[in-house]
């Protein structure tokens, strides 16, 4: 199925020219397909190379197994799936509250909304909410299931000015298709000491090196990046950002482990096992297999 693949000759975070080999693994989701992740000889950043083109990278979403934007409830595995979820929809509003200074305001955008559940739980609590969110079946939903304003990509870039007291990202800076553009503009329509909120898988985690090529969190080739918390912190520092808190994603590891060891042809139920491993690691090395990482711009 390979479609029309991109190049990349330099590096997304720093524009050293020079990358290595540091991984190939399957696009396990449509089409079997073999893809490579390089990593820049400079400042070590991983991101997949060569990519599909912008018009063809829809393709290798068109799976049922893209969980981030199915309501479905059917089955053992997506029961437990939607009940953590909604487990985490209050912890993550309550860490955005902790970090807020402007209480006269309340404007936050979801960039990637899915199907629209984490912004009607924070419009429940108060906040005024957008989402952005380019894949229209979910869009969709989330309007006709939750009354919520969600736009897509051109009502995005057409926001010139600074309006949101908060920007949210769950699982989505790593599919972005142009990282420095896309930052350039969270930057631009976010508030001065306004927060960006980013949760994302760590490809230096326990279960990153286990399972290796079989880490279903490379999820080749929409995955486009692959971050650490050393790439965050240069994102930060060269756009005018503060990382002032990173948390884990403790239930992540479980998630991740139990589709790895199904790549792998075992029960998913290894997965817990290995997923609390991977937990129990990251206490003493600070690696867990996803993290929440809460920017500042300016003003500090």
């Amino acid at each position: 199925m390979k479609h029309d693949l991109i190049n990349i000759h330099e590096c997304p975070l720093c524009g050293h020219k020079e990358s290595k080999k540091y991984i190939s693994a399957k696009d396990h989701n449509v089409s079997n397909d073999l893809f490579t992740v390089v990593a820049c000889c400079s400042c070590g950043f991983k991101y997949t190379n060569p990519k599909p083109t912008e018009e063809t990278i829809g393709n290798y979403y068109q799976s049922n197994n893209y969980i981030s934007h199915t309501s479905s409830k059917k089955g053992v595995f997506n029961i437990i799936y939607h009940a953590v979820r909604n487990y985490q929809l209050n912890k993550k509003e309550k860490l955005i509250v902790k970090h807020h200074k402007n209480n006269d305001t309340k404007n936050l955008l979801d960039f990637g909304s899915g199907t629209g559940e984490f912004l009607k739980h924070c419009q429940n609590k108060g906040w005024k909410t957008l989402g952005v969110e380019p894949e229209k079946k979910a869009a969709n939903y989330a309007k006709k299931k939750h009354n919520i304003n969600v736009v897509g990509i051109d009502d995005f870039y057409s926001k010139q000015r600074s309006e949101y007291d908060v920007i949210t990202m769950w699982h989505v800076l790593e599919h972005v298709y142009d990282l420095e553009k896309y930052i350039l503009h969270l930057h631009k329509i976010l508030n001065n000491n306004g927060l960006l909120v980013l949760g994302l898988p760590n490809c230096n985690s326990y279960d990153a090196n286990y399972y290796k090529e079989r880490w279903v969190a490379w999820d080749l080739p929409i995955h486009l990046y692959h971050f650490t918390k050393k790439d965050i912190q240069k994102i930060a520092d060269k756009h005018g950002f503060k990382v002032i808190e990173t948390k884990p994603l403790l239930f992540d590891s479980f998630y991740i482990s139990m589709l790895s060891e199904q790549k792998k042809g075992r029960s998913k139920l290894f997965g817990l096992w290995r997923g609390l491993i991977s937990n129990l690691k990251a206490k003493k090395q600070k690696e867990f297999s996803s993290h929440i990482y809460i920017l500042r711009k300016g003003g500090f």
